[in-house]
């Protein structure tokens, strides 16, 4: 050691501060990785494509140990004073240190959820990123190839996992579905393009006139989902089990099915929300209809909304199953129709008659939630609760004036001096974009201010997507008076087709920066509804 000169001495310890800072780094964006590794249900394929639409691959730590390479290259190839390259080390160790610091102050619309097999997947794919990163003592490169193949790190460590995870897994799912066979309640599946968590959250209140009813609030709608809160949750006071099911292709359904066994089923609606993972709307409707024909098959009843019969699959289970699906809808022919739907004020007053074998019941309710969606979503609640309980034909509008407002989906927010805010957040459909925008609208009228659209359009509409935006931008343009496009570039037929109609739209990066915008642009009287908002899968991580 007493032969190492100072300046190759100062040059090592350079190396260890970089290759900690590097290690930091790794380390923060692994739990950046896993955040949308578990969003995307641990899926390799994927995530992976995640990794290059959203560009979570490495670009600023990558620039900033090029550039110190270059550096290192031009001292000991034109003989510069080594304390510069030790000069450079140091600056690159505090760039990465204050790009790990950055990163890990980032707030995910879905943070991660550090589950034991989030915390096994972290660590195993943490320690397969080790190599590179320990040999960056010798070298930059390799911690550049490191953290360009972290994603990867993740990927191989769920694979290697997998059997193990497999068999605790179905262990838990055993565990619930022996427990909800035990304390067997009567089971509601409920599912549909759009409209489900909120029918879920009516029916939910509403059925709860009958008995004590379990439901899991947000959109917790897979079997993993479902397994967890009956394994936490249910308990042998209630009577009623809600599960919402959510299709990610076709079987989707029919495995929640075997796994609650419905005695009752809800369809909301079909339409093109998550195309891209479906295909067609066809495949929707083949997919939505497998909790119908579970229903049927097992003697009970199942609920739908009258536009789901345009679809064949529910056609044909209706002609095969006579009685036991009951369609819901303002259409004249519908089993259960809703007869008039008047709004005074932010109240609906809906009146529903049973007209199956000429029963000509009547049923009166009030409701207050906003938009013309939820009228049918509350008809097929309310019309669900009838059919399972009609002794609490009498009780049901008592509490229908008291439901409470689902969070995100058209939720109206005031402040004394300050624009009415409606949170539309958790609206993924073209339907209920349109509601909301003319709910707005009709909602600016009376205050005498101004409807302004905040909105990054809707994703996962694959083949549909430009169409659907072209669409909703003539819309939009017709009854907002101020637009603001959140992140346009991926939505370019609407701002397009906002243009074309003389309403160019404000564009902006971010949710973030259309509200600092508003700061000073919204006036008390204004509306401003806030339409949709990106999940984190979407959204660019530029600071990668």
């Amino acid at each position: 050691m007493t032969n190492l000169g100072s300046g190759t001495i100062s040059l090592l310890l350079a190396n260890v501060v970089l290759t900690a800072a590097i290690a930091r780094l790794a380390w923060v964006r692994l739990n950046t990785l896993l955040t949308y590794f578990q969003q995307e249900e641990y899926d390799g394929g994927r995530f992976l494509s995640a990794v290059l639409r959203v560009r979570l691959y490495d670009v600023k730590a990558t620039l900033t140990l090029i550039a110190l390479i270059v550096v290192v290259v031009a001292v000991v190839a034109i003989g510069l004073p080594l304390m510069l390259a030790v000069a450079a080390i140091i600056a690159a160790a505090v760039i990465i240190v204050s790009l790990a610091q950055r990163e890990a102050g980032y707030r995910y619309k879905k943070p991660l959820a550090l589950t034991e097999r989030a915390r096994r997947i972290r660590t195993v794919a943490a320690i397969l990123a080790v190599l590179p990163v320990a040999i960056s003592l010798i070298g930059a490169l390799p911690a550049i190839v490191g953290l360009q193949l972290l994603p990867f790190t993740l990927v191989i460590a769920n694979m290697l996992l997998r059997p193990g995870q497999e068999r605790i897994n179905q262990g838990y799912i055993a565990e619930a579905r022996d427990k909800l066979e035990r304390l067997d309640p009567v089971r509601i599946g409920i599912t549909g393009s759009f409209g489900k968590t909120t029918t879920k959250h009516i029916f939910a209140e509403v059925l709860a006139v009958s008995g004590p009813v379990f439901f899991s609030r947000g959109s917790i709608n897979t079997v993993l989902g479902l397994t967890r809160h009956i394994r936490e949750r249910l308990q042998w006071s209630h009577r009623y089990f809600i599960a919402e099911m959510g299709a990610y292709g076709i079987g989707s359904v029919r495995r929640l099915c075997d796994f609650v066994h419905p005695n009752y089923g809800i369809v909301t609606a079909i339409g093109d929300a998550h195309t891209e993972r479906f295909g067609s709307v066809e495949n929707i409707a083949r997919a939505k209809s497998e909790l119908v024909e579970d229903v049927c098959e097992r003697g009970g009843t199942a609920i739908v909304s009258t536009q789901v019969l345009d679809y064949e699959p529910f056609r044909v289970l209706r002609a095969a199953h006579p009685g036991r699906v009951v369609s819901v809808g303002p259409e004249a022919d519908a089993d259960i129709r809703i007869m008039s739907a008047a709004l005074n004020g932010a109240d609906w007053t809906i009146v529903l008659e049973d007209q199956r074998d000429g029963r000509g019941a009547t049923l009166r309710y009030e409701l207050p939630l906003l938009g013309d969606h939820n009228v049918t979503n509350s008809a097929l609640a309310v019309a669900a609760a009838w059919i399972i309980d009609p002794s609490i034909a009498n009780r049901i509008p008592l509490v229908t004036p008291d439901v409470e407002q689902v969070p995100h989906r058209l939720q109206k927010r005031e402040s004394p001096g300050q624009a009415l805010i409606l949170d539309d957040a958790y609206n993924a459909n073209e339907a209920g974009f349109r509601n909301a925008v003319a709910v707005a609208a009709e909602l600016a009228r009376q205050r005498g201010g101004r409807a302004i659209l905040v909105t990054p359009g809707i994703a996962e509409l694959g083949i549909e997507h430009d169409r659907v935006h072209a669409a909703l931008g003539e819309y939009a343009a017709d009854l907002a008076d101020l637009v603001y496009a959140v992140n346009p570039s991926r939505i370019g037929s609407f701002t397009t087709a906002l243009a074309a109609k003389g309403k160019p739209a404000i564009e902006v990066a971010s949710f973030a920066d259309a509200r600092r915008a508003l700061e000073s642009e919204a006036r008390a009287e204004d509306v401003v509804l806030y339409e949709n908002d990106l999940p984190d899968l979407l959204e660019e991580r530029r600071l990668l």
